[in-house]
């Protein structure tokens, strides 16, 4: 029963490779069996050969229709001018965009370069965290007086092109209790500044600020050496920054109890100095900070 089901099975196979043209591929006939084998007889080296096939597969592609000889013709006409008949003209934009260019070019070479850094502040640790683009800022942290006339002129070297000086020192001296000490070290540094062109550089001393903590003692000593300062420098005409009455009861513009400056307070005092370098303090100016800090309440008696 099988084998004749395998057997009608093989005639509609092959009736289907006759159809299609498959029948020259495959060795198999209707009523004829075929024995069965375990191993097949193709061996590595031979090759096998696949006839082409008579029907082409997949839908034929549409013929274009010719178009009818006889057809009529359409005049297409523009009732619009061409753009390049009209003011968008390509040389003439062309000639524009050179000219415009050219413009720029001499325009930006016009154009001042950014200020070099002229200006050198130089002093002890309250100036550390003071950076701005026309400021060279040189700390010494807990520096003497002496210790900025030691490093005057090396500093003066590595920085050249510098028209102004700026220095802030003594508040580290007033530690010590001498004033007359300090104002010999002070009239050294002041000596040591007469040597330099000052045509060329252009010297400026900033005052001391002020302490916070409450020390009577040490803010009668800071007091004192800013109202001496003022006048030394008045005298020798050179220009005193004055910033004792900024920061004098300020408690926000310092970190505790001091003596170090927060950021607002570090944003004061360089505001101070830039307002100073572009400002120089004059005489009557002195006379009238030291004026209203004779008149200020709680200020130390002289």
């Amino acid at each position: 029963m099988y084998q004749q089901e395998i057997s009608l099975l093989r005639d509609k196979i092959y009736a289907l490779e006759t159809e299609r043209g498959l029948n020259d591929t495959l060795p198999v006939e209707p009523g004829k069996k075929t024995e069965k084998t375990d191993t097949c007889n193709l061996k590595l080296n031979d090759t096998i050969t696949f006839p082409k096939l008579n029907r082409q597969l997949g839908a034929r592609p549409k013929q274009r229709q010719h178009a009818r000889k006889n057809a009529p013709e359409i005049k297409l006409t523009n009732r619009f001018s061409p753009l390049s008949e009209n003011v968008y003209n390509k040389q003439k934009m062309s000639e524009k965009n050179k000219e415009h260019e050219v413009k720029t070019k001499m325009e930006r070479n016009t154009v001042p370069s950014v200020k070099a850094r002229d200006t050198l502040l130089l002093g002890d640790g309250a100036i550390s965290n003071i950076n701005n683009e026309i400021m060279t800022t040189v700390t010494y942290p807990s520096a003497t007086v002496s210790d900025i006339i030691d490093v005057l002129n090396k500093e003066i070297t590595n920085n050249p092109g510098i028209n102004k000086l700026v220095l802030h020192v003594g508040a580290v001296d007033t530690r010590n209790g001498e004033s007359e000490v300090l104002k010999e070290k002070f009239n050294k540094l002041f000596e040591r500044l007469d040597c330099l062109d000052k045509d060329a550089i252009q010297i400026f001393i900033s005052g001391p600020i002020p302490n916070i903590d409450g020390r009577i003692n040490k803010f009668s000593r800071l007091f004192q050496l800013n109202t001496w300062l003022s006048k030394v420098c008045k005298s020798r005409g050179l220009t005193f920054i004055e910033n004792f009455n900024l920061f004098w009861k300020r408690d926000d513009l310092f970190k505790g109890n001091g003596p170090h400056l927060s950021r607002g307070g570090v944003r004061r005092l360089t505001e101070n100095l830039l307002h100073a370098l572009q400002n120089p303090w004059r005489p009557e100016q002195q006379e009238r900070a030291e004026r209203s800090m004779r008149r200020a309440p709680g200020s130390p008696a002289k």
